[in-house]
């Protein structure tokens, strides 16, 4: 018998919990939750998720999509409701069409394509796009929101920024342009509509707010000028919230901190993506 089985809202089993002591490695309790997981499935086919804990560390594993990974917390069952549903539904990322008119020119296609090849091919969840000022880093980030909209990887969708005239830009100027049809709203406070697809913040405002919600409310956060806002207080925010998680920097490449890199899984000192200002400047700046 399984330890929990956590149910969806229809009574049927949604995710599986192996509790080990607390005095064991939690991983210890993978193969036995898998087990119970597969027995599930072969009775009614039902995607079940898979948790792995001792009381101090929880792994959590969506098995055959994703590598198990260590969060903070159990998500909420609208969370496993609508992972379960992408598992299901989703669309291959490299056969989504961009749309020329968020994104045309031939380094930001390739900053697109270069995350989704990671999601795709690599089951990876973390990203660094560096990219010279005024080359479109915003445009870019649009183009990788619609790409998991449209294929489906993501309902809820975080921009965050550092201050409140650039919350308003990419708001006004971008998400609400481009995605007219959408819900989307500022977080300025407390009271959210859970409702919507896309968010936009600022980190000081999330940072006194990102516990109001579940660790995977957010199916992607995307965060502008990342190397700053992986440290102190604002590194909590993602490292709180189970998401793929795209970090945007203007800073050249060789002057990003080796933390930002580690940060987002970085190889070598390696962006996922780079257009520096020498490579703007003759056609672009």
């Amino acid at each position: 018998y399984a330890d929990y089985i956590l149910l969806d809202s229809t009574g049927l089993p949604l995710a599986v919990v192996e509790a080990k002591r607390t005095s064991k490695d939690a991983r210890t309790g993978q193969k036995q939750a898998e087990d119970y997981a597969q027995d599930i499935d072969n009775q009614i086919d039902s995607n079940v998720l898979i948790y792995f804990t001792n009381g101090t560390e929880i792994w959590f594993y969506n098995k055959g999509f994703t590598n198990p990974r260590k969060v903070l917390g159990f998500h909420s069952r609208d969370d496993l409701e609508r992972q379960r549903y992408q598992n299901k539904n989703k669309k291959n990322l490299l056969e989504i069409q961009i749309r020329d008119e968020i994104i045309n020119r031939p380094y930001q296609i390739e900053a697109v394509v270069r995350v989704s090849e990671g999601i795709e091919n690599l089951a990876k969840r973390k990203f660094l796009i560096v990219q010279a000022t005024g080359t479109g880093k915003t445009r870019v980030s649009m183009g990788l929101i619609d790409m998991m909209l449209k294929s489906k990887r993501a309902q809820r969708i975080l921009f965050l920024v550092d201050r409140d005239e650039l919350r308003t830009q990419a708001f006004d100027e971008n998400i609400v342009k481009f995605f007219p049809s959408e819900s989307k709203q500022k977080i300025v406070s407390k009271k959210v509509n859970t409702d919507s697809r896309i968010y936009v913040s600022t980190l000081q405002t999330m940072e006194n707010v990102y516990k109001e919600f579940s660790v995977g409310f957010f199916d992607v956060i995307i965060s502008d000028e990342a190397h700053r806002s992986i440290f102190n207080k604002f590194k909590n925010i993602f490292q709180y919230f189970d998401s793929v998680q795209i970090g945007l920097t203007a800073t050249p490449a060789d002057m990003v901190s080796r933390d930002t890199y580690d940060f987002f899984d970085c190889e070598d000192g390696v962006p996922t993506s780079s257009f520096s200002y020498e490579d703007a400047v003759p056609q672009y700046l």
